[in-house]
């Protein structure tokens, strides 16, 4: 032992040489609360007390409104043994404290709250919530004669899982109070009680060879000599207070340096439904601001902008409270995003406006401006993030999601994150692995020795805290906070913010990795209930219509900011990664049904109030930078109609069609479907044996195979039901064959066949294959009544292509992952994210396939492969089941991928014209945008109204990896300036154009057309 900690045992008495476990159990008996209970330390800390406190329920209190509750007169008696139910259900309980003397400065008075370990939120002699309870914190500091009520939430932290966490909730389970007791803990006794804990602690898990670990049983040995040999006298334990101060205050080394925060992740809506959650942050964050005004010292970090908007709205008084101390800066807003979204699913302008509205909120309510990403539990992270982020004024990245990686372990924990653009952000992953450490010994040492990059940095973070479902930091947390910080032969911790936390990485010499941080988990997420996915892109793109509309002054009675803003909330609020990828429970999907349904209402009834009251016209909206042509059904039937860019006309109907759509019937039995670039042939059976690229003379589809092609597999992941499709799942492949084939259109803008396939006890379905005039892709409407748990629905398509690699869109650009399990991070990649396409393409040719609402692909060899339907049973016991109609495309090219306008293809695919009603006279007005983008060489994805002033922003972003220079036209009497995705005031550049515009390869550009001057 060195010579500072001799010192610590002035008069060491001389005994039989030491016994190593039998010290570290005597330790582990004298705070135990199963051994000798009636003489350890533990049996001294806490003293029960006879008198109880009086409860009273209100069964009929049907509300959250604390106001409401202490208005009522109604109560009804109750004591331990009530049961309160069902699932979900709100119960009030109102409790009077009797009289209890005791010295407050040598004992603290806790009343001991259970109800089978339900949540319930406190409030003592105020208004204002003070703490939540669970069944991990079930203690409340309370004093004589307070006036208390406690309301209960009938669901555990973890919601209500039956036989499993992750199981679908028993709507039918109860909660029984089973303690509402008083008790007197001794302060001193649970300081002690506290200290010995950590020590032993630090005596289990360091090994043998570490001095710090001897020194530690020797004191805890005369800790106990001391409590032991003065009979636990306040002398005593003075004495023994003392020396173990002296042990924790040793010197801790700056060489390895934890950064310690108080956390709270709550998932907005999982295992419980949304409402749970807004009672749940009331719960979390009343407790952290009690332990911060008890005087506990730390830091405490959260995100997720729409539950400090909850608390403004259900929780005000405690709202301003938090307020207060967001000004001390010991409760710090981190994120900026409106929720921790997932980012596989998105589009590149949702994930924009999650940071666009989730700013705002922090700038008016706060003051302040977050510059971290904060997404601890998302399942991967896209390869456009780091520009996003930089887009919108975000510097840093957090994250330890990849932690859970089953094949490959991710080699760093701070590094520089670069994009698919080449954009730089500064990432940390926690070596501990998690975002809701417990503060002990063990949690500290896996933190400073799982550091991947100990040498180049030797600062990382920990963040202590329960979460997923809420709770945040405890006292016992803190507390050993405070022993753990600066112990001679542990890391020295800190307690630091989060921004100064980064501030200190980039003085690192840090590692670089480039493109996206592929989660090699929760696969299935990808897939998982597709309606949600399918209701997302639909609103996703009809608030691009909308925005447009508003851009070009369409009508007088346009959609107010505010209507916008709250459609894009309804959107962002259900882009939460536990709602859109399809992991939540049943009644967390119906809400978000429901959030759709009020979103097509709305988006309904403000596109029926541009109309005018007698005189309208049909007009066709292209809010695109190209032109494009469409089959439309009109009265007269269908007709192909085009459209200018970047307009809403009156349709122009192509009369003469040059390039007609046709079917027929071979010699052999089997039928054609031909245009003047496409010849698809199906044999009689109804299977697709050929297709053929006309201009290049390329047969697409391999002999003896056939496209279109749908196929089964089992899947039955390890445990997260929901979430993970597993390897093994391509072993079980099984085919299903085409039944019958009949003609139903032929018509020369438009021919189809309908083809049914049998998928046995799985369902039924049907696919109509759509070929229209001049259109250079095949379109297949699939018709499915879906039964099939545990299955996994594929449609494959073999290709004529040898690629080694295959691309797939992602937001505003793509990403290239292998064909091929040459490596383990190859084969990791069996399943994948893409967007609206996906491609596998030689120099000169190439074969893409199209979605309108899927987002799992996988590409082996020379066969791409579009996931279907999924249909887990956990945590919702009836995902997917039922009918979905899902709509996809083939679209062979000649030439290299980025002359192929695949993206502008898959845009028109997805994103059908839009024909409404406007009034005539702004038609005859000629609507007209003050800014022109002549070129296809970018995509331009949103036209809206600027958020501050009458200017017009424009959105676009090079699509294929390319440098191109674009022309722009900006009408006389306009300024046209660059600025960033939240159209930050500071960072207009105005520009000076020659009429054109430099755009590097996936870049986002943000333009704002202004009449006036700005800055």
């Amino acid at each position: 032992m060195d010579s500072k900690r001799q010192c610590l045992i002035p008069n060491p008495i001389a005994v039989p040489q030491k016994h190593t476990w039998v010290t570290s159990e005597r330790i582990e008996k004298y705070i135990s609360n199963i051994y000798f209970t009636d003489v350890n330390l533990y049996s001294r800390v806490d003293k029960a007390i006879d008198q109880v406190p009086t409860m009273h329920t209100a069964s009929s209190l049907k509300t959250d409104a604390i106001t409401e509750v202490q208005k009522f007169k109604d109560w009804q008696p109750i004591k331990v043994g009530q049961a309160f139910g069902p699932l979900w259900s709100q119960h009030w309980i109102k409790m009077d404290i009797p009289s209890i003397e005791h010295d407050p400065n040598a004992t603290e008075l806790l009343l001991l709250w259970d109800v089978d370990g339900a949540e319930s939120l406190v409030y003592v002699n105020s208004s204002m919530p003070f703490q939540g309870l669970s069944c991990k914190r079930k203690e409340v500091p309370i004093n004589s004669n307070d006036s208390v009520y406690i309301q209960v939430s009938c669901t555990g932290l973890f919601g209500a899982g039956n036989n499993g966490m992750i199981n679908p909730p028993d709507e039918n389970k109860t909660y029984t109070l089973s303690s509402a007791k008083l008790i007197l803990r001794n302060r001193m006794a649970h300081g002690l009680l506290q200290d010995l804990t950590v020590i032993h602690d630090i005596v289990k898990e360091l090994d043998s060879k570490e001095t710090l670990k001897h020194d530690a049983l020797l004191v805890g040995n005369e800790i106990i000599n001391i409590l032991t040999l003065g009979d636990h006298s306040p002398e005593s334990y003075t004495r023994a207070a003392e020396l173990a101060k002296k042990f924790f205050d040793s010197g801790a080394s700056d060489r390895n340096m934890i950064h310690a925060m108080g956390h709270c992740h709550i998932d907005s809506a999982w295992l419980w439904p949304w409402r749970e959650t807004v009672r749940k942050v009331a719960r979390s964050w009343s407790t952290t601001l009690s332990l911060l005004e008890q005087g506990h010292n730390f830091k405490f970090t959260c995100s997720q902008v729409v539950q400090y908007a909850w608390l403004k709205e259900h929780y005000p008084e405690l709202f301003e409270k938090m307020k207060r101390h967001i000004k001390k800066g010991n409760f710090v807003p981190v994120g900026g995003s409106w929720v921790e979204m997932d980012t596989n699913v998105p589009s590149s302008e949702s994930m924009i406006r999650q940071f666009l509205y989730g700013q705002k909120f922090y700038r008016e309510e706060f003051g302040v401006f977050s510059n971290i990403l904060w997404l601890p539990d998302t399942f991967g992270y896209s390869g456009q993030l780091p520009q996003i982020m930089q887009q919108c004024g975000v510097e840093f990245f957090l994250s330890q999601k990849l932690s859970w990686n089953l094949t490959n372990t991710f080699p760093h924990n701070t590094f520089y994150w670069k994009g698919i653009d080449g954009s730089r952000v500064l990432a940390h992953f926690p070596p501990g692995d998690t975002y809701e450490s417990n503060v002990t010994v063990k949690d500290i040492l896996k933190s400073a020795r799982n550091n991947k990059d100990q040498g180049r940095t030797h600062d990382h973070m920990l963040l202590f805290g329960y979460g997923d479902g809420g709770g945040g930091p405890t006292s016992d947390m803190v507390e050993r906070l405070d022993r753990l910080q600066n112990v001679k032969g542990l890391p020295r911790i800190v307690r630091t913010g989060p921004t100064e936390f980064f501030e200190t990485l980039e003085k690192g010499l840090l590692c670089e990795w480039w493109g996206e941080l592929y989660f090699e988990m929760h696969r299935g997420t990808y897939t998982t209930h597709a309606k949600l996915k399918e209701s997302n892109r639909r609103c996703e793109f009809q608030m691009t219509d909308l925005e447009f509309l508003s851009a070009i002054a369409a009508a007088d009675k346009l959609p107010t900011a505010s209507e916008v803003e709250q459609l894009w909330k309804l959107i962002l609020f259900n882009q939460f990664h536990d709602i859109l990828p399809g992991s939540s429970i049943e009644q967390v999907f119906k809400d978000a049904v429901h959030d759709y349904d009020n979103f097509a209402k709305e988006y309904t009834m403000i596109m029926d109030r541009m109309r005018d009251a007698d005189d309208n016209t049909p007009v066709v909206v292209n809010p695109y930078n190209w032109k494009r042509a469409q089959v439309i059904e009109t009265d007269k039937g269908l007709r192909l109609i085009e459209a200018q860019p970047m307009s809403a006309t009156p349709p122009k109907q192509i009369d003469v069609v040059p390039d007609k759509a046709g079917i027929f019937k071979l010699d052999n039995g089997n039928t054609c479907m031909c245009n003047s670039i496409i010849k698809c042939v199906f044999d009689a059976q109804g299977r697709m044996i050929s297709l053929l690229h006309k201009p290049s003379k390329r047969e697409c589809i391999p002999a003896g195979s056939y496209g279109n092609t749908l196929v089964i597999h089992d899947d039955i992941p390890l445990f997260w039901d929901a979430w993970d499709v597993m390897e093994y799942h391509l072993q079980t492949r099984e085919v299903f064959e085409p039944r019958d084939l009949h003609v139903i259109l032929e018509d020369p803008v438009r021919c189809a066949v309908r083809v049914g396939v049998d998928l046995g006890q799985w369902g039924n379905a049907n696919v109509e294959v759509v070929l229209d005039a001049g259109c250079p892709y095949l379109k297949f409407k699939l018709e499915v009544s879906w039964s099939g748990k545990h299955k996994f629905l594929k449609v494959e398509f073999p290709l004529t292509v040898t690629a080694m690699e295959a691309e797939y869109e992602i937001q505003a650009g793509l990403v290239k992952r292998p064909t091929h399990f040459n490596t383990s991070w190859d084969s990791a990649r069996f399943e994948v994210s893409g967007h609206k396409w996906a491609h596998l393409g030689e120099p000169n040719f190439g074969v893409g396939v199209f979605t309108k609402s899927k987002y799992g692909y996988s590409a082996s060899s020379n066969k791409i492969t579009i996931s279907l339907l999924r249909s887990s049973t956990a945590p919702d016991a009836n995902a997917d089941i039922g009918d979905h109609v899902i709509e996809y495309a083939l679209f062979p090219h000649v030439g290299a991928l980025y002359t192929s306008a695949i993206a502008r293809h898959a845009f028109d695919f997805n994103h059908s014209m839009t024909t409404i009603l406007l009034p005539t006279s702004r038609i005859d007005g000629n609507l007209e945008l003050p800014v022109v983008i002549d070129s296809t060489d970018v995509i331009v994805q949103s036209v809206k109204p600027s958020e501050e002033g009458d200017g017009i922003v424009v959105r676009l972003y090079e699509p294929y990896g390319s440098t191109v220079t674009v022309p722009v036209r900006v009408k006389d009497g306009f300024k046209l300036y660059r600025t960033n995705a939240v159209e930050d005031v500071n960072k207009m550049e105005n520009l000076e154009l020659e009429n054109v515009l430099k755009v590097k390869p996936f870049e986002i550009v943000t333009l704002l057309c202004s009449p006036h001057m700005i800055g």
